[in-house]
């Protein structure tokens, strides 16, 4: 055994491997370790290491022969041709024989030898390959074969070749040669190549423009490839090709491909591997090569004008061209400098390569949208200025006697659709002591072919009275016909009834404003103090009260919520009215304000034994900017109304997203109830001042009918607008869009107490400073914190308010606006400039006996937080506390 090793590590072109049954190790020689450019250090008698050079299907072979070897009690050989795989990634032939070595019966060795047949191998390939190359041209059309033979300097060519070049001999000489080409350069370079490849044995390729006299336009091609057969003399065997339709065919597709004023691109699964010129200056690139460095998404932006994202909308329009073998959209592209086109895309799928592949057309709609849109902003700027001005256009065919108009006509005439018009005579609408004179006024445009202009009251189909200015003018044709009059109408009913009613009285509506303004004011702080002490104690009262006790403080607590609500609504009008109304533009949470809402009117609700449920869709923003407290009146008003109107059932809050885009967000908001419902013909009138839908109502529900009132006024100077649907006995669904700014602030979340249960969690821990000097206010308010577990302290000024917050660690103040000493405004600003930054932080409510709205502005002006008016609610004001003192609740 030991002269067989020693025989394995001599000097020796085999390459030798040695496997030890009894110890299990390998040895291999010096030979074995060069030939798999392995490094002798690297080697580890424990491991087999020419395994990894082997492909799966050759090692799972060799392990069958090597557990037969290892078990068979047998001399056996195998042998096998290998190609391997090196580390250094070079590719190497071997052939491989393997025998197992027998000692009494037993294995006692499996050795292997290894013979490098790499050239030989080489050179068999290239064999095959120059006889699969003769035979594939002899095959082509349009081709022929060439040898040169270095020793005798002569060409040789088959027939095909001689036909083709339109030769006679099969023998030819270099000047016979020189005569297929058109350029002496072409064939200087064909003379070149072919003298190189004595030397360095490699092949070429040259295409060349033939001489005319082979034909006009023609083109060919060469392939060589030099050869050295035993010890004759080296030769050069080749194929000449007619290549005259590629290059036409190639000068097509260069004109269409490159000279193109669309980008064409061709993608692959690994992105973008070719592109034409247009693609280039599309794209802001320097040059192709540039371009085709980057991924195609490279060239779109995050998300598409329709909301979805550009990754995942490619997906989609690719799936769909795979599937239909063809797709057009378009596309918003980005440039190299991030500026942004809009395209026209067309999708082709193709086999390129064997692979698949899309061909691309990008054609720029840039200048066509603008155009589009500019059409369309026109059309807009028309319709909303025919709408603003109370105005429409019409035509009058005189051949087909019918009329048309334009769709603001619709809410002139308070038609539902425009398909209405079609069978209207405008006659109908003109009052009986108007209409002779509107038919002469036509009758005299037609003859003289002049404009004319006329005043008309109408009574519309409803029985609405109104007036119109009708403007209109003879349409000519070229043989001077009068075929159409076309003309616009004004609805001028509105300016002819203020014209009416504002010539005696605008100085006495104005001084009569500020009267009721300042007396609205003063009353409202006379009225609303008294009030929190009969709205508080009722509450206090009602927590224990005997059964025949409770009825009558149910009665008193509805009458002077009801009073409340009077008041509210009456100094929100004024407001309106006054043209006051400034609305702010700051960060706050849609979700808790929607949230907020409902938690503060499902008591209410609950009192009614009525669901009072929020709907909201996932995706709406977690912050937005606008004015929540007047998004929050106009929502508590609609929701409010649908809780009072309902005896059974339920009424839904819902917001979804209408339109995202990039620094907006539009939302839809909507409150439906199962309530009384409301008839087609009061739906406009409900929303006049001091209305309602019935006298039945007012008596039954109570109100000022100024709810909806504001509610419209609010929304019209946000520009939006109040939606309806009704039916008696059905129910109501209000609702409307508000388009809100997007907004990148981050809330923290807070869970909300259960507000539909008569008793309101524990908030035990939190400690508050009210600030208040009427002593009234102080002992409802603090009646209700013991029943809360809030532990209190009292200021009876701002100035106290100040010193007291220095002194304890409150989580929460209750701020009076208007005390002695010092108010709540000037306590509050004192307060946030103390150095602490626990002062910046404190949550300071507002406590305000004026709803004035500017009341409240100014007050969030100072640093509070938060405001409740008096009297105030003792749910709302639970709620107040709970979401700004940040306890959990117990």
């Amino acid at each position: 055994m030991q002269n067989l090793v020693n025989h394995i590590f001599e000097d020796t072109f085999v390459g030798y491997w040695l496997w030890d049954a009894n110890t299990n190790l390998n040895s291999c020689n010096p030979t074995l370790l060069k030939l798999l450019a392995f490094s002798e250090a690297d080697f580890i008698a424990t491991e087999t290491f020419w395994y990894d050079y082997l492909s799966q299907t050759d090692l799972n072979s060799f392990q069958q022969v090597f557990a037969e070897l290892s078990q068979t009690i047998e001399s056996r050989n195998y042998s096998f041709k290998w190609r391997l795989k090196l580390p250094n990634h070079e590719i190497r032939y071997v052939k491989a024989g393997f025998r197992n070595i027998l000692n009494d019966f037993a294995i006692e060795a499996i050795v292997g030898s290894f013979i490098d047949i790499t050239d030989e191998t080489l050179r068999l390939l290239e064999l095959q390959k120059e006889e699969s190359l003769y035979q594939r041209t002899s095959q082509l059309g349009k081709s022929g074969s060439w040898e040169f033979d270095f020793g005798k300097n002569w060409f040789y060519i088959n027939q095909p070749a001689q036909k083709l070049l339109q030769l006679e001999s099969a023998f030819l000489d270099w000047d016979v040669v020189r005569t297929w080409f058109l350029i002496e350069e072409d064939y200087q370079a064909f003379e070149r190549n072919l003298m190189a490849l004595v030397s360095e044995q490699q092949s070429f390729l040259l295409e060349f423009e033939a001489n005319k006299q082979l034909g006009l336009n023609k083109w060919f091609r060469i392939v060589a490839e030099s050869k050295v057969i035993g010890r004759s003399s080296p030769k050069v065997f080749g194929v000449i090709q007619d290549i005259t339709e590629y290059k036409l065919f190639d000068e097509r597709l260069n004109v269409i491909f490159e000279r193109s004023t669309d980008a064409h691109l061709v993608f692959d699964e690994n992105g973008i591997i070719d592109c034409n010129v247009a693609a280039v200056q599309m794209l802001g690139c320097q040059d192709k090569a540039t371009l085709l460095r980057y991924h195609p998404a490279h060239f779109s932006p995050d998300y598409q004008p329709d909301g979805m994202t550009s990754r995942e909308k490619s997906q989609k329009m690719d799936a769909l061209a795979r599937q239909n073998g063809y797709h057009r959209f378009e596309w918003l592209h980005k440039r190299l400098d991030g500026t942004t086109f809009l395209a026209e895309v067309t999708l082709n799928p193709i086999r390129l390569n064997q692979k698949d592949a899309l061909l691309v057309v990008w054609h720029d709609i840039t200048d066509r949208k603008s155009a589009e849109a500019k059409l369309a902003n026109t059309q807009l700027l028309l319709a909303e200025t025919q709408l603003l001005t109370h105005s429409a256009s019409w035509v009058f065919d005189l051949e087909s006697a019918s009329n048309t108009y334009s769709s603001a006509a619709t809410e002139i005439f308070e038609i539902e659709e425009e398909t209405g018009f079609a069978n209207i005579n405008p006659l109908n609408w003109i009052d009986d002591t108007a209409k002779e004179a509107y038919l002469q006024t036509i009758d005299k445009a037609i003859r003289n072919q002049e404009e004319f202009e006329i005043e008309l009251p109408l009574v519309l189909s409803n029985g609405k009275k109104k007036i119109i200015r009708k403007i209109g003018k003879p349409t000519i044709t070229e043989n001077g016909k009068i075929d159409k009059i076309i003309g616009a109408i004004l609805d001028i009913t509105k300016e002819r009834k203020s014209q009416e009613s504002i010539l005696w009285a605008k100085e006495q509506a104005e001084q009569a404003a500020i009267a009721k303004t300042q007396f609205l004011s003063t009353m409202s702080h006379e009225i609303r103090t008294p009030m929190n002490a009969v709205i508080g104690i009722t509450h206090l009262l009602m927590q224990n009260a005997r059964e025949d006790q409770a009825e009558y403080l149910k009665i008193l607590k509805f009458s002077a919520e009801n009073l409340l609500v009077l008041i509210n609504d009456i100094l929100d009008f004024n407001k309106i009215e006054a043209g006051k109304i400034t609305f702010e533009e700051v960060d706050f949470s849609l979700k808790d304000l929607l949230i907020n809402i409902r938690a503060a009117l499902s008591q209410k609700a609950a009192d009614k034994g009525i669901q009072l449920k929020l709907m909201m869709d996932d995706d709406l923003p977690e912050a937005v900017k606008g004015d929540s407290v007047r998004i929050g009146q106009i929502l508590t008003n609609l929701v409010s109304n649908a809780v009072k109107f309902t005896d059974y059932g339920r009424v839904i809050i819902s917001a979804s997203i209408l339109k995202k885009e990039t620094d907006y967000t539009t939302i839809t908001f909507e409150v439906k109830d199962t309530g009384i419902g409301i008839p087609q013909e009061k739906w406009d009138s409900i929303f006049d001042s001091f209305t309602q839908a019935s006298s039945e109502t007012t008596r039954k529900y109570g109100g000022t009918g100024l709810g909806l009132t504001i509610t419209k006024r609010l929304l019209e100077l946000q520009g939006s607008k109040i939606q309806l649907e009704s039916a008696p006995g059905e129910g109501s669904i209000f609702y409307f869009d508000l388009r809100l700014k997007n907004s990148s602030f981050q809330f923290k979340k807070r869970t909300e107490p259960d507000m539909t249960s008569q008793k309101h969690p524990s908030l035990k821990g939190l400690k508050l400073l009210i600030a208040d000097d009427n002593r009234i206010n102080i002992i409802v308010a603090q009646q209700f914190f013991k029943r809360w577990d809030i532990e209190s302290d009292v200021a009876e000024n701002g100035l106290l308010a100040l010193q007291m917050v220095q002194q304890a660690n409150y989580d929460l103040v209750l701020m009076d606006l208007q005390m002695p000493e010092m108010d709540g405004y000037e306590a509050t600003r004192q307060i946030r400039a103390l150095n602490d930054d626990k002062f910046n932080k404190i949550p300071i409510i507002a406590l305000t006996a004026s709803a004035m709205l500017d009341i409240k502005d100014k007050a969030f002006s100072v640093g509070m937080n938060d405001y409740i008016s008096k009297p105030f609610n003792p749910d709302e004001l639970y709620l107040k506390i709970a979401q700004n003192g940040h306890k959990e609740v117990v």
